[in-house]
């Protein structure tokens, strides 16, 4: 069921600005709200591509609020505000899915209200941005979990609409989250097809001691569990043909045991998050023939169980 609310009415009200009556599902709760300040806002014209998200750099005063909602399909929410835009008059420039955004690396780059107000399923976001009467810009965020459906809106107002009111409510301050913290392809990798080489973990023949590190694929790994408590994955330990198969397969394991322990210890990873198995020579990569298609079968593979 979905029914309209007046979003951000009597902030707006007060600053002469666009008034907008969208619908959003019925049990919404608004959990963050930040009165307009002045700011500048990269708004996204387009998919991520070449590096980079097409933005327009607007000025103005800038206001978030995030919202919460029991769990509904994105897709349904934002159909529904995209019908009450248009039925406003308002003009949208761009809107995509998860995968037409350009997925992780789009919400990387696209500015993210704080957490724990604000959180972005990586496998199911939609976002639009659009133009409004008063010539100023907002724009939408809608993502879906397994118990709950999050939207955010950014709205840039003309500097000229008034003085800036005081914050509804006390939040920290606004800061992106650091591209760097999930920017490897590792990850990337394993949120898009569910499994992922960790690829800068290296192994000798017969040995099952990990190397010293830095592992950035273990730190940006082990980012994500911590802010993804229910999320559970299986580190799959892989090696040559050199050697029995019993043998091989308990090498196996013990390789993702060594990667296991050291989410554990030295990044903190809470034990119930991740399993370590071991499939020995069964599933090589490559040819065993050669010694790089040895090397590259001796590796350890994250697979996503539960997000």
């Amino acid at each position: 069921m979905i029914r309209t609310l007046c979003l951000l009415g009597c902030v707006l009200a007060a600053n002469a600005a666009t008034a907008l009556e969208l619908p959003l599902p019925a049990g919404t709760e608004q959990v963050l709200s930040l009165a307009p300040a002045a700011d500048n806002y990269a708004m996204p014209t387009g998919p991520y591509a070449q590096g980079i998200v097409p933005s327009e750099e607007i000025e103005g005063l800038r206001s978030v609020s995030v919202w919460r909602a029991p769990p509904q399909s994105s897709y349904r929410v934002m159909s529904a505000l995209i019908d009450g835009l248009k039925a406003q008059d308002i003009e949208i420039i761009f809107s995509c899915d998860t995968l037409t955004c350009g997925g992780f690396d789009f919400r990387f780059a696209t500015y993210v209200a704080p957490g724990p107000e604000m959180f972005v399923n990586l496998r199911d976001f939609r976002f639009l941005s659009a133009r409004l009467p008063d010539g100023g810009a907002m724009t939408l965020l809608v993502s879906q979990t397994s118990n709950r459906t999050y939207v955010q809106m950014v709205q840039i107002s003309p500097d000229s609409v008034g003085e800036t009111p005081e914050t509804v409510r006390p939040a920290e301050p606004i800061t992106a989250t650091p591209q760097i913290s999930y920017a490897t392809p590792p990850l990337q990798r394993m949120l898009s097809v569910g499994h992922a080489v960790l690829d800068d973990l290296t192994f000798e023949t017969g040995a099952s001691t990990l190397g010293k590190g830095p592992f950035a694929s273990l730190e940006v790994l082990a980012g994500y569990l911590k802010e993804h408590p229910t999320a559970q994955v299986v580190l799959v330990g892989h090696t040559d043909s050199v050697g029995s198969l019993s043998g091989n397969t308990n090498l196996s394991k013990v390789r993702a045991q060594a990667v296991r322990r050291s989410l554990l210890d030295r990044y903190g990873v809470p034990p119930a998050q991740v399993d370590a198995q071991g499939a020995g020579y069964l599933a090589p990569v490559a040819s065993n023939m050669e010694n790089a298609g040895r090397e590259a079968n001796r590796r350890v593979e994250v697979v996503l169980l539960k997000q």
